[in-house]
């Protein structure tokens, strides 16, 4: 079957010369921005609600510690500015790990977010660019799977869809093979034998 790599590439992606891989751009990963983007937000908002309120949580309650510290420095005989100048910093630091931590677990999850559907819109463009190879009445695989790929198990039967009419075709070729040489010796014109051999050249084109 022929395997014909740049017929699956990316729309707007352009094969490298010279026969090497393309190269890997971030727009290469969003085949499908409204999907990919879509549940990627999904993961990405809930991620932030959830590390949102448990940092809130662990604020409030680190916020209390500090009252408590800060009560036992006055009872040392610390003065008021510099317990207020320790809990301030103190609750700022705390605060600025919180909301850093929650901004790179929200980054980190938005771009394996993307990874992760592109690994199902890849599979999913390419298995599109195969059915409408066929429904132009080609025969044959045009493009793989990548391993890893997700929806290996449909291209699997969709290959063997592809066999299964290609034998078919084949079998059907021969009968018109038969057909057109029993027209020729019962003596059937050259009009309606030309259509015949017509027919069948388009459906071996079919098999290319």
């Amino acid at each position: 079957m022929a395997v014909d790599a740049q017929s699956a590439a990316p729309p707007g992606g352009r094969a490298q010369q010279g026969g090497g891989p393309p190269k890997r751009r971030l727009r290469n990963y969003l085949l499908d921005p409204g999907f990919q983007l879509k549940y990627t937000g999904y993961v990405v908002i809930v991620t932030v609600l959830v590390a949102g309120t448990l940092g809130y949580l662990a604020y409030q309650q680190s916020h209390a510690q500090t009252e408590m510290l800060s009560i036992g420095w006055a009872m040392q005989g610390e003065t008021e500015a510099f317990i207020e100048q320790q809990a301030a910093e103190y609750d700022r630091n705390l605060l600025t790990a919180i909301v850093g931590g929650v901004l790179v677990l929200t980054l980190a999850l938005g771009i394996v977010g993307i990874f992760i559907t592109h690994r199902v819109v890849g599979p999913a463009y390419k298995m599109k660019l195969l059915f409408q190879h066929v429904t132009e009445g080609h025969l044959s695989l045009k493009g793989r799977l990548r391993k890893g790929d997700e929806l290996q198990d449909v291209f699997l039967v969709f290959e063997k869809m592809i066999e299964t009419l290609r034998e078919r075709q084949r079998e059907e070729i021969g009968l018109l093979e038969t057909g057109i040489e029993r027209a020729r010796a019962a003596g059937a014109s050259e009009e309606a034998v030309r259509d015949l051999v017509a027919l069948k050249e388009r459906m071996e084109r079919a098999l290319d």
